[in-house]
């Protein structure tokens, strides 16, 4: 099985999953209820990341930290990271995944994990958007599927 037929098959093994479509510049897309996953394919690994809608509030040093610590931990993660893109007002946290392809991937394996990121895309959403009291607290809300 092709890597494009294995995440195509992804998408019926999970109510997460809305849409899977293939873009013109060679990446794919992953849609979901809670987020837009842009799929970046090379060699042999996936770069996975998605845009957290939520408006970062000022002041924005909060949410700064909040991202940092959440990368500091990253063993408990997953591997997976969090960053900001664009500057200012049009400044949107980034969740960002990476995925090794292996003999261990299949359609399960990716349906999982999307299913795993769309939720973290939604605790990121509400911390966000609720602001960062104690990023202590972040990790602790996050339960990891290692990618």
């Amino acid at each position: 099985m092709t890597l494009a037929e294995i995440i195509s098959a992804a998408g019926p093994l999970s109510d997460t999953i809305l849409q899977i479509a293939s873009n013109e510049d060679g990446t794919a897309s992953v849609i979901t209820e809670s987020a837009h996953f842009l799929l970046h394919a090379s060699g042999s690994r996936i770069v996975i990341e998605a845009g957290i809608e939520a408006v970062i509030p000022t002041p924005r040093e909060r949410v700064l930290s909040a991202l940092l610590a959440y990368n500091a931990v990253w063993q408990d993660t997953g591997m997976i990271r969090m960053a900001l893109s664009g500057t200012g007002a049009d400044a949107q946290a980034l969740l960002i995944a990476d995925l090794i392809i292996d003999t261990d991937f299949t359609s399960e394996r990716f349906a999982a994990v999307i299913t795993d990121l769309d939720r973290k895309v939604q605790i990121w959403s509400e911390i966000i958007a609720n602001g960062v009291e104690d990023a202590s607290a972040i990790h602790g809300n996050q339960h990891s599927l290692k990618v």
